[in-house]
């Protein structure tokens, strides 16, 4: 009975990004970038680290990386899923395995949460990875400004105390 409500809750939440991950697909504008690239010390001070500049566009990259990042996530948790249910690993590996499997579920719907909350401050697109205690962000903007990075940095620190953040800026070319 308890494996069938974990099933469940996995099922909901895998479909819950398959959602997420569609309307990203259905909902990306064509952008060339320019960024600039600040992070966040200790004291939550933004730093200019480097300028890079790119021709492409950002958010067909998003949806690459998004479906990449889905894709290898889904790998790692069939796996972790077959080390629960099978009789060949002690119980504490599996506890292992299903701590993991709630880490992964709680990145997700984080990074989810945050590229939203992020969109509401008015950007057109934004990418959240969360890597550890490491987190970047990616953001479609017109205009390259720290108080801007610093809106999103707080924002995220809201949601990931402990995080180390870094936020890049693509400009935007409709």
């Amino acid at each position: 009975m308890h494996l069938q409500r974990k099933s469940s809750w996995l099922l909901a939440l895998l479909t819950l990004v398959a959602v997420i991950s569609v309307f990203y697909l259905l909902d990306s504008p064509k952008q060339s970038k320019e960024e600039i690239i600040l992070s966040v010390d200790a004291d939550q001070k933004a730093a200019i680290q480097t300028v890079t500049k790119e021709v492409s566009s950002s958010s067909p990259l998003f949806e690459e990386t998004r479906l990449q990042v889905n894709n290898e996530r889904n790998q790692l948790r069939q796996k972790l899923t077959q080390k629960i249910t099978s009789d060949e690993y002690f119980v504490e590996d599996q506890n292992t395995a299903s701590m993991e499997i709630d880490t992964l579920n709680k990145e997700e719907s984080t990074e989810a949460i945050l590229e939203m909350q992020i969109k509401s401050l008015g950007f057109p697109d934004a990418l959240v990875r969360i890597e550890g205690e490491n987190i970047s962000v990616t953001v479609v903007a017109n205009k390259l400004s720290k108080s801007r990075a610093n809106e999103i940095i707080y924002l995220v620190k809201k949601e990931c105390e402990d995080a180390n953040v870094q936020v890049k800026f693509g400009a935007n070319n409709y």
